[in-house]
């Protein structure tokens, strides 16, 4: 059974959510034999304009040699029903063992049970380490599966291999009433088709406010600065993860745009990256942010706002005073790294009508919030004001977000304003493979 994020140890086994977020994400386009796809429909340096009409998606960003369009901010994607979605009106399955399948220790296990509650149903979670893992599981069809949390920057790859289904919005009302209307027509799931919302988050820096006040790092011309300061050499790290890490860097250095194909900002993200090795000893890991700077191993480290929300559950101390030493920075223009996960149904799955309804359980206020007492990662609710969350206490007593913290709060508005990383050509991936490498060379 999954625990709560205080009882989780440093490592264990399984590696949870973010432990793995994108570190496998990298692997292909691929559904294995993803390479052969891409070559099979078109040359390169070609578009192949009939191919685009029969595709899988519609899209103004289709890449020579892709088989479907590549999401982006300004290039939005909407995706073909390769199939009908089920009919409406429909009873959830009778006796039913909803099969889950997730990232480990990421969803409450009372939602859930609430919910089997509800719909007098059993549930199964199984977890998988890696994307990859995810897809080539699914794709051979080794396990049936009724619900999937993938990432959004593999949804081309689920939608092209038919391995999602389509959905039938009349059983999810609550993503239109208690959602955010962003998530009604993202741009990587036009009229979402496939995907409902899971968690928002954006990506900034963690620190300790008993040795950095809010007011040092935000009144700095540019806070991201504050990573290569030899003032706190030894005691600084950032994600052992290369979108994340070199997009901080491409930040540093004023580029906006995170999934850049350009050589000389990638090469540019390369050496401030590298940089960071003789000027702070730098280190690079996973669980720095939550893990990390509670206990005092870091003073500073890049870090997503959802770490940063639970990491009060690590602290030595379980007091007010220890959970002060948190801290969180994002641009207060909110032009920075955001993104989002996602809930959707398989093709495969032997359940659907119960998966709908569970689909639409996970869009409730209620339940979404309840979730995000436990994980820490923030559900895109409009009931969820963004100056409430760090007034209004949660399922343990204690503010969602806690005040001093309140740049961790996500607002509807980032998905805006924020920039996104999203699906690498595999040309452009290897740029930045090429640059992580180059940094990791020269890390002991």
């Amino acid at each position: 059974m999954a625990r709560h994020p205080k009882e989780r140890p440093a490592s264990h086994g399984g590696m949870t959510r973010r432990e793995v977020l994108k570190r496998s994400a990298v692997a292909s386009l691929a559904l294995p034999g993803g390479a052969a796809l891409l070559d099979a429909c078109s040359k390169p340096g070609t578009t192949n304009v009939s191919a685009h009409a029969n595709g899988p998606g519609v899209g103004k960003y289709w890449p020579a040699r892709s088989p479907y369009p590549l999401a982006r901010q300004d290039s939005p994607v909407k995706w073909k029903l390769w199939r009908q979605p089920i009919k409406s009106g429909l009873a959830p399955e009778k006796g039913a063992t909803l099969q889950i399948y997730n990232w480990a220790d990421y969803i409450f296990p009372k939602v859930v049970k609430q919910f089997c509650a509800a719909y007098n149903c059993d549930y199964q979670v199984t977890t998988f380490n890696n994307m990859d893992e995810a897809l080539n599981k699914m794709r051979l069809g080794q396990l049936q599966f009724d619900i999937f949390f993938p990432t959004p920057d593999i949804l081309g790859k689920l939608v092209t291999g038919h391995l999602l289904q389509p959905l039938n919005h009349s059983y999810i009302p609550h993503l239109v009433s208690d959602g955010w209307e962003t998530y009604q027509n993202p741009f990587y799931d036009q009229d979402w088709h496939y995907t409902v919302p899971y968690t928002v988050y954006t990506t900034g820096i963690g620190y300790r406010r008993d040795l950095i006040p809010d007011d040092q790092i935000r009144g700095m011309p540019d806070p991201y600065a504050i990573l290569w300061d030899t003032k706190f050499k030894g005691q600084i790290g950032i994600y052992d993860d290369y979108r994340e890490a070199i997009s901080m860097a491409l930040l540093k250095n004023g580029v906006t745009d995170l999934n850049t194909g350009n050589k000389k900002y990638i090469n540019e993200a390369q050496k401030a990256l590298v940089s960071l090795i003789s000027a702070v000893d730098v280190r690079a890991n996973i669980n720095g942010s939550y893990i990390g700077i509670p206990k005092g191993t870091y003073d500073i480290h890049q870090s997503w706002s959802g770490d940063m929300v639970a990491a009060w559950f690590y602290t030595p101390k379980q007091n007010m005073k220890a959970w002060e030493t948190l801290g969180y920075w994002f641009p207060s223009d909110r032009k920075g790294a955001v993104f989002n996960d996602t809930i959707t149904i398989p093709a495969s799955a032997q359940h659907p009508v119960l998966a709908h309804h569970f689909l639409d359980w996970m869009m409730t206020y209620h339940n979404a919030m309840l979730n995000f007492s436990w994980n820490g990662y923030q559900p895109p609710q409009r009931k969820a004001e963004p100056a409430t969350l760090t007034t209004t206490t949660g399922y343990y007593g204690e503010p969602y977000v806690f005040p001093w913290m309140a740049d961790a709060v996500v607002h509807e508005s980032d998905f805006h304003t924020g920039y996104f990383e999203e699906e690498l050509t595999p040309q452009v991936d290897q740029l930045w493979h090429n640059a992580w490498q180059a940094f990791n060379s020269g890390v002991s």
